[in-house]
């Protein structure tokens, strides 16, 4: 088996969210990972570990930890999702990721009982990862959910300390319609006796992870305020700054100089891209991973406060994603709209986000890739315009960048 051809596999021969969203194919429960799991002998069991949850910020939260981790010379693997160009992305340690090798070897030694197991894209990669860094015996592990927390695949762990970003609405066909609800559903990650950094101190759900954490008996820590400087760009970088640095102030204080260090040095430590990333000058052009109405929230005003004339929205969104309240979000002067498909299958049709905004009093034209629609916004833009290309992972990972 080629390397090609495990990645084939996996993609076509599974339950694969990332491929066809919710719908029949959508696993959720503990069961199946956990029987994973035990079946190729609980790998990463010995790890330190942090597991991470929440709405948005995770992976910057994630890799802001592993860069400043990584300066105090501790190699430490993470395992984070989606991936923007290279599936491998999913398992990395430092700007390492999962060699091509040990992908086939895992894929060509277990394929018949992962397919009789009927196991997800998830949980697979999940275990790829794990056994991975058991291999390079990794001094820690950090662990990205995938969506939700008390019944994602990743809470088989049991971690040394429990991160939790912020709580938006986003996947609330199968988390819940308000954010109290959603929030019940991130703090099933609190685990007995293990203490837990609330990032995000909001009544609407404060009083749903602090009775948690007194059921669990978890000590919980509300991120504290920290003035550190990031090489993440964006203005929403702050609170995933202060709850990275509180994770590693409760783990490390001694080594707090060391560590925030790192904080200046993701990019470089990690890899990470996609986070208010600029990719072109004259005009500006930036793109983030940012996909929902919370995020947008955070993206609008930073766009507003950069650009210095017109702003050009090259955006798309997965199918299954509420786009109005994005939409609702976007200005309507200084403004154009260069709606967009992407390869993924599961992206709505450029046309119908078009008369989806167009029945708002949004208008622009629409393009069936990313780089027609990118190519159109630049040749509209001045050189102090700003660019904004987003509203879904696949609309990013199309720039190959």
């Amino acid at each position: 088996m080629t390397y090609d051809k495990a990645v084939q596999w996996l993609y076509s021969a599974v339950p694969n969210f990332q491929r066809d969203g919710g719908g029949k194919n959508y696993k959720i429960g503990l069961e199946g990972p956990q029987e994973l799991w035990s079946n190729l002998g609980n790998p990463g069991t010995e790890i330190p570990t942090i597991h991470v949850a929440g709405t948005n910020g995770k992976g910057s939260t994630v890799h802001l930890m592993a860069s400043g981790m990584h300066e105090m010379g501790l190699r430490v693997g993470v395992f984070s999702s989606p991936h923007l160009f290279d599936f491998r992305e999913r398992a990395k340690i430092g700007t390492t990721k999962v060699p091509e090798s040990f992908v086939i070897e895992f894929f060509t030694e277990h394929q018949d009982f992962f397919t009789e197991g009927g196991y997800s894209f998830f949980e697979l990669t999940l275990m790829l990862a794990l056994l991975w860094f058991e291999h390079e015996k990794v001094d820690w592990i950090i662990l990205e959910t995938g969506m939700g927390g008390r019944l994602d695949a990743t809470n088989i762990c049991q971690p040394e300390l429990i991160l939790i970003t912020n709580i938006g609405l986003d996947h609330e066909q199968w988390l819940g319609n308000s954010r109290a609800a959603i929030a019940g559903e991130k703090a099933g990650i609190i685990k007995p006796g293990v203490p837990a950094i609330l990032v995000e101190k909001d009544p609407e759900t404060q009083a749903v992870f602090e009775r948690m954490a007194h059921d669990q008996k978890s000590p919980l820590f509300w991120a504290s305020s920290f003035e550190f400087k990031s090489d993440l760009r964006g203005d929403y970088q702050k609170d995933n700054i202060n709850g990275a640095a509180t994770a590693l102030d409760l783990l490390f204080p001694e080594y707090r100089a060391v560590w925030s260090l790192g904080f200046t040095r993701v990019v470089a430590n990690t890899g990470l891209q996609g986070r208010w990333m600029i990719i072109g000058e004259e005009p500006r052009t930036v793109c983030d991973t940012g996909h929902n109405g919370h995020a947008f929230s955070e993206l609008v005003p930073q766009a507003q406060r950069e650009s210095e004339g017109t702003i050009h929205w090259v955006l798309g969104s997965a199918s299954d994603k509420d786009f109005k309240k994005v939409l609702e979000l976007l200005p309507k002067d200084e403004s154009k709209y260069y709606w967009t498909g992407s390869s993924s299958l599961r992206t709505a049709p450029p046309e119908v986000l078009g008369e989806l905004a167009a029945s708002m009093g949004y208008y622009g034209n629409h393009y069936n890739s990313v780089r027609d629609a990118w190519d159109a916004a630049k040749n509209n833009a001045e050189p102090k315009d700003l660019i904004f290309i987003g509203g879904s992972t696949f609309v990013i990972a199309d720039l190959a960048l």
